[in-house]
């Protein structure tokens, strides 16, 4: 899996595709494929509590705080619980997700407040499944609108599966920009599936989206260089209530199999669109 997508990297970034209508070099950074880890804080979920081994961790019943950059490995189940990411704007974390079960009664399971980017890593062989409340009722300053929501970069990488099941709003929702590499994904929600403020980029995986909205969506119409969604691999699947990929500024997708069912448009942009042929169909 590794080797594929390093190929598909390695094409992306040395342009083996059509003519660009903006540059994408340096969009996937080492860090961004960095799906391997040696040594984890471990954190393990039951309804009960969790249990911690390491350091930069706080933890409130079955709330956890992750408050210091590094590797955290999250496995378990909990009915009720929620991981809140919140270090510095300066520092980064790795969440390694090993067979992780997290249903939010009152939120959503998994918020990142601050960071300068977190990764979520699916460990090899792992089923990691997200689910947020229909009502969000806990209180932060400002609040969450996406079952996994972080207000910084987040990236998705690895060869194991996630689910996310939105029930509120979005299903995965980033304010900066959005990056998934690799996996097994699998995103319900009511509004938006994925969403990244600033831009959502899509090197490879396998991935399904149920949208009744749209399906990917990034919307800053504002900073030159954003609101875009760049697609150069992977497997979509995508349903969507109005628009299936819709990107503010600009749209290009140069690689990949996307399947398509929309009651919107396939794709949407005020800005520039570039599409390879036969990359989108309809089902």
């Amino acid at each position: 899996m590794k080797k594929l997508i390093t190929l598909v990297l390695a094409l992306c970034l040395l342009g083996v595709v059509p003519a660009l209508a903006a540059s994408y070099d340096g969009v996937f950074t080492n860090f961004d494929q960095r799906d391997n880890w040696t040594e984890a804080v471990i954190i393990t979920f039951n309804n009960d509590g969790v249990l911690v081994n390491g350091s930069g961790v706080e933890v409130d019943g079955t709330m956890v705080r992750i408050v210091a950059p590094g590797t955290y490995m999250l496995s378990g189940a909990c009915e009720n619980g929620q991981i809140v990411v919140e270090i510095d704007k300066a520092e980064k974390a790795q969440l390694v997700l090993g067979g992780l079960t997290l249903t939010c009664l009152d939120s959503a399971p998994l918020y990142v407040i601050s960071a300068d980017k977190v990764s979520l890593t699916l460990a090899p062989g792992s089923v990691n499944t997200f689910t947020d409340a229909a009502v969000y009722t806990r209180e932060f300053e400002k609040a969450p609108n996406a079952c996994i929501c972080s207000r910084d970069d987040l990236t998705i990488n690895g060869s194991g599966a996630l689910i996310v099941n939105g029930q509120n709003n979005n299903g995965i929702g980033c304010k900066n920009d959005l990056k998934i590499l690799s996996g097994a994904i699998t995103v319900t929600a009511p509004k938006n599936a994925l969403k990244g403020n600033d831009s959502v980029a899509i090197a490879d995986g396998v991935i399904t989206l149920t949208a009744g909205k749209d399906a990917i969506k990034a919307d800053n119409a504002e900073e030159p260089g954003k609101g875009y969604i760049y697609i150069c691999g992977g497997t979509l699947d995508i349903t969507a209530g109005d628009d299936a990929i819709q990107g503010q500024q600009d749209v290009t997708v140069s690689g990949g199999s996307i399947a398509v069912a929309a009651e919107g448009k396939t794709v949407n942009s005020k800005g520039t669109q570039e599409v390879a042929q036969g990359v989108i169909t309809q089902k």
